[in-house]
């Protein structure tokens, strides 16, 4: 059945929704994403931004109608008379949601931040997760949220705070020996040694032939800068389990801290699995080594294995910086705009926009960009 649009007119200014990226021009395709990630839209279904945006359109009467919503309760029903402010959906289509909404929110508080902030550290943003994880602590405080905010925190460079949150997370849960090594690790990236030592030993009595104990004791020596014993360590680790690449990946970058480009992609080679994340590090070893056609070559390769999943703004944004650094601004500009298009909010991607605005000579945009990204950081950093 043919529908007709809230708008009758072509829209060239499209919301973009921060925590999917997907940016939308009608109201029918903020329905459409609303439907399908209602999750990802909690916090900006009725926001102010929103309705702003909404009267932009010239739909008067549904901006009005989505402040009315706004101080509904319950959520659900919240939701689904948003829906419901067209005939967009059918009925069989508002009552399958019914249930999911329902669902969720008979879950507690706690668990649906939790689930949020997963969301963003799986997406390569645990900036963003943090302060969700935070709120959530302050509903309850378990050891899967402390663990999961540490993982924010090592993610971002922080891990005296990750070794916080992980000791913590220990009291409550002793015998946890996932968390037990995330403790150990992040003893060691804050250079705790002696912490991670003592760590080290109470999980070779509980699990002496896991191999992360291997791994974890060569992360301790490539932190402290002695690269025969990481290698060795990283070694025990692969033999104790052969079919992880991450540890073969640490090989990789003790080589090229040792600038043995040649070693490092011998060993990245010794893995069968061609993957992303394999041709990913492989345009690393070639821009540390000075060969950045290679490092295009290999990334260009990332992209086209990850064609089957959702597109990554990420690997884009990285090809677009070896294209800068090869001097090539066309396709420079041209891959980022590529991972714009895909997620504009991502700080990477915005950052690298950056560069390459500055490359080209646009020194106001690199400028209003750069403002732009600084501005996120220190709002982020005052919202953790």
């Amino acid at each position: 059945m043919l529908q007709f649009c809230a708008s009758q007119q072509i829209n060239d200014r499209p919301f973009a929704f921060k925590a999917t990226g997907i940016r939308v021009y009608s109201f029918e395709e903020v329905l459409y994403h609303v439907y399908h990630y209602w999750r990802e839209s909690v916090e900006e279904l009725l926001s102010d931004r929103m309705i702003a945006w909404v009267l932009e359109l010239g739909h008067s009467y549904l901006a009005a109608r989505m402040k009315e919503l706004a101080r509904k309760e319950p959520f659900t029903q919240r939701v689904l008379d948003f829906l419901r402010l067209t005939e967009y959906f059918s009925k069989d289509e508002l009552t399958a949601l019914q249930a999911s909404l329902e669902a969720w929110e008979m879950r507690r508080e706690w668990e649906k931040l939790r689930e949020r902030g997963d969301y963003f550290v799986n997406r390569g943003e645990p900036g963003k997760a943090i302060s969700l994880y935070k709120r959530a602590l302050q509903y309850e405080e378990n050891a899967t949220l402390l663990n999961n905010l540490s993982v924010a925190y090592m993610q971002t460079g922080a891990p005296k705070d990750a070794l916080s949150c992980l000791i913590k997370a220990l009291r409550l849960s002793p015998r946890n020996f996932k968390i037990l090594l995330h403790c150990i690790e992040a003893a060691i990236l804050s250079g705790s040694f002696d912490d991670a030592v003592r760590l080290l030993k109470k999980a070779h009595n509980s699990n002496p032939s896991h191999a992360d104990i291997s791994f974890l004791t060569g992360l301790m020596f490539w932190e402290k800068k002695d690269y025969s014993a990481a290698l060795e360590y990283f070694g025990k680790a692969i033999e104790a389990d052969p079919g992880l690449p991450y540890y073969t990946y640490k090989i990789v970058d003790v080589h090229l801290a040792m600038r043995q480009y040649e070693k490092a992609l011998n060993a990245l080679e010794s893995l069968t699995n061609r993957d992303v994340s394999y041709y990913t590090k492989a345009s690393e070893i070639y821009a540390a080594s000075g060969d950045i056609p290679g490092a295009i070559k290999s990334m260009r390769k990332a992209i086209d294995a990850s064609r089957d999943k959702t597109p990554d703004a990420v690997l884009y944004a990285k090809l677009a910086g070896y294209y800068r650094q090869d001097y090539d601004p066309r396709r420079a500009e041209e891959n980022i705009q590529k991972a714009l298009s895909i997620d504009p909010e991502h700080d990477m991607v915005r950052l690298e926009n950056a560069r390459i605005k500055k490359g080209l000579g646009r020194t106001r945009e690199y400028q209003s960009v750069l403002t732009d990204v600084l501005k996120s950081f220190k709002e982020r950093y005052r919202a953790n």
